[in-house]
């Protein structure tokens, strides 16, 4: 289950759904792909928003949500066993009658929607598993959301988090990322940011740009952009002669073929799979010191910890022809490290899932 298709997120759970299906796994997605039915997604929201001011009121509240199951119960089709609703929470009641799922797992969702969708799984007697992603995710396990039969995190952070803040143990299990398909020789001529949004930190080209007036800066499409978020972009790139942007593209490799240092002055916490990506081929990684990203970064990149430290790191890497060297070594090492290889992660996975069916069939049993 989850509220997206784009970006690292969308990709990563594609492809957890592909090889848990090699595993051996039957597998259905439920996904919203936030594209299209404008006017239905308003009036969907409208109608979220009227249930929960007129909750108290029995005609209005009860109208509300009967009305608001309404939009997406009818999921479509696309690759055979993913579906995709404008409201999933509306289509998934209908779907675990019929496909029976031994587990439900949550990832990449908005609240209101796993709120509902953990609902019907309490009423269907179905464990629900929560996939933590993103930093924002953690809002899922306040208490007033009720307890997951079990909680997954893809990166230690979110774990420590997870406890610190809500005392709920989650296990550590890495995205998956099929460095594979991002596999290039790259010519390592010019300087990468991938997703160029203001809370990516793509306002640091401001600062390198005109420091580092001979390299070429390219401004990589991941998600698509919105109106604001292009704008913002083209304002960039009128500053600067030596910055480009890139549309998005299907190829992972065609992203690094020509990178020779990877940007990712993110400034929310988070663990982006174009760092493992970009590592895997050697190619150093400059990140905030952000706990998620110095996790992924480890030693195959420089850690800055104030703004002002991005222009000495990029020139020690542009101009150190052996430090640029022992960073690449340092950045495959790391890109090789076992838990993230993908075997091991789906090995982990499906037990954690088998455990946790287990445990619940007991306690319902009990």
């Amino acid at each position: 289950m989850s509220s997206t298709t784009t970006g690292g997120s969308g990709r990563s759970q594609r492809e957890l759904n592909e090889q848990l299906r090699r595993f051996g796994a039957e597998t259905l997605m439920l996904v919203d792909n936030s594209v299209g039915a404008t006017a239905t997604r308003f009036l969907h929201e409208q109608l979220w928003d009227a249930s929960v001011r007129f909750k108290n009121t029995p005609v209005l509240g009860d109208s509300a949500r009967r009305l608001r199951s309404i939009p997406g119960r009818t999921p479509q089709r696309t690759d055979g066993d993913v579906l995709v609703s404008l409201a999933p929470e509306n289509a998934f009641p209908d779907l675990a009658i019929s496909f029976k799922p031994d587990v439900v797992v949550g990832s990449s969702i908005t609240r209101p929607a796993w709120r509902e969708i953990r609902s019907a799984c309490d009423e269907l007697a179905i464990p629900s598993v929560l996939y933590l992603r993103e930093k924002t995710a953690l809002r899922h396990l306040e208490p007033t959301n009720g307890r997951h039969a079990a909680v997954v995190g893809n990166s230690h952070t979110l774990v420590k988090d997870a406890a610190d803040l809500y005392s709920v143990d989650a296990v550590f299990i890495p995205s998956v990322v099929d460095v594979s398909a991002a596999e290039v020789r790259s010519t390592r001529e010019r300087v990468l940011l991938v997703n160029p949004r203001v809370e990516h930190g793509v306002d640091i080209v401001d600062d390198l740009a005109p420091a580092f007036r001979t390299i070429e800066f390219v401004l990589q499409e991941s998600w698509p952009l919105d109106s604001a978020e292009k704008e913002h972009v083209d304002h960039i790139l009128s500053r600067h002669s030596n910055v480009t942007f890139r549309p998005r593209t299907n190829s992972p490799a065609d992203v690094f073929r020509d990178a020779a240092v990877v940007l990712v002055p993110h400034q929310m916490d988070n663990r982006p799979r174009t760092i493992l990506e970009a590592l895997s081929n050697g190619i150093p990684v400059i990140a905030n010191d952000l706990p998620g990203l110095v996790e992924s970064v480890g030693a195959g990149g420089i850690i800055i910890s104030r703004r002002a430290g991005w222009v000495d790191a990029l020139q020690t890497l542009w101009q150190d022809p052996v430090t640029y060297r022992s960073y690449e070594l340092a950045a495959r090492a790391h890109a090789n490290r076992p838990e993230v290889k993908t075997e091991a992660i789906i090995s982990n996975f499906v037990e954690v899932l088998k455990d946790t069916i287990r445990t619940y069939q007991q306690e319902i049993a009990a």
